[in-house]
């Protein structure tokens, strides 16, 4: 074979080469940029708001993205596509299930180097993966909404982002306080969420009530008081719904009455995480969160508890009525 045949056989069969490795780089440029690691963001500035036509569940998941974005500095335009990506892929749930692998609120896709199935699941790190993955995104300050909502999606429906910008905007603006605080130091006590102490410790109707009740209206987010380990999470007799966990030093905390819990058995909490909402399940007179701790398998009064530890207080005791 002639010089000039075996270049023309090396041009021609070294170019599908050289494409298919500039399309592999292309394919891992895309799915291995670098991973954003599930920072810590104890939501605030929401507590207590719904947004109309949405419930808990989809004004705490909107208030994470708004405050994941705000903690990385992303311009509220940039939470505009994020909250509007998430109102088409998920309606703001966070989903266990989707198409393929696909779950969380974003539905991304473990098989595609978003992260583990839990890792997903987590919307304060689903929030920070698509965050990354959009400022990533040469120019998407200046693209519409459903392009750059598209850019970091990849949808079979590119166009279908639009429709919600407009709803997007209106949650974007509506929790403009919401933001990331700073996690409490270790061994720091948190009060478990917002509103009035009413039944205390101590003897009530005959029996002993073993815990602290703060009314509040449901939905309202429960924060664990500690960090430790979820050991129930479930139906309990009296209670309907509740939690409970295991902190240092044989100390045990429980919430009842829950309207809904958002921690599974085994979970590792830190202190000021959600872990439930507050409800009126079981044997309640009206919306309330019981808060009960358990020091070597004995109930304690959590408002004295707190006292002594020196910790922020758990209730003005000048309004907790027995």
């Amino acid at each position: 074979m002639s010089k000039v045949l075996l270049l023309l056989a090396a041009v021609v069969i070294g170019f599908p080469l050289m494409v298919l490795a500039v399309a592999g780089a292309a394919i891992t440029s895309i799915f291995a940029a670098p991973r954003a690691s599930a920072s810590t963001c104890l939501v605030a500035g929401a507590d207590g708001m719904t947004l109309v036509g949405y419930g808990p569940e989809e004004t705490r998941n909107a208030a994470t993205i708004v405050a994941v974005g705000k903690q990385l500095q992303v311009p509220e335009q940039g939470q505009v596509v994020a909250i509007a990506t998430a109102l088409r892929e998920s309606w703001l749930r966070n989903l266990t299930w989707g198409d393929r692998d696909s779950v969380g609120l974003f539905q991304q896709r473990p098989s595609m180097g978003w992260g583990t199935r839990e890792e997903i699941l987590n919307p304060v790190y689903s929030s920070t993966q698509f965050y990354t993955h959009l400022l990533a995104v040469p120019g998407w300050e200046t693209l519409r909404v459903t392009e750059a909502a598209d850019a970091v999606q990849k949808s079979a429906f590119p166009e279908a982002y639009a429709e919600h910008e407009p709803a997007a905007r209106a949650i974007v603006a509506a929790l403009h306080g919401a933001h990331c605080q700073p996690a409490s130091a270790p061994g720091e006590w948190v009060v478990p969420t917002t509103g009035t102490c009413t039944s205390g410790y101590g003897p009530r109707d005959g029996e002993m009530h073993r815990g602290q009740d703060i009314a509040a209206p449901i939905g309202t987010p429960i924060r664990a008081a500690h960090a430790g380990t979820v050991i129930d999470s479930g139906p309990a007799t009296g209670y309907g719904l509740w939690v409970r966990i295991e902190h240092p030093d044989g100390v045990v905390t429980a919430y009842g009455h829950n309207n809904a819990n958002h921690v599974r058995v085994g979970d590792h909490v830190q202190a000021g995480q959600v872990i439930a909402e507050v409800g009126n399940r079981g044997e309640s007179s009206g919306a309330h969160l019981h808060f009960q701790i358990e020091h070597s398998g004995n109930a304690v009064d959590p408002v004295v508890f707190y006292r002594d530890r020196g910790h922020p207080s758990l209730c003005d005791e000048t309004k907790n009525r027995s």
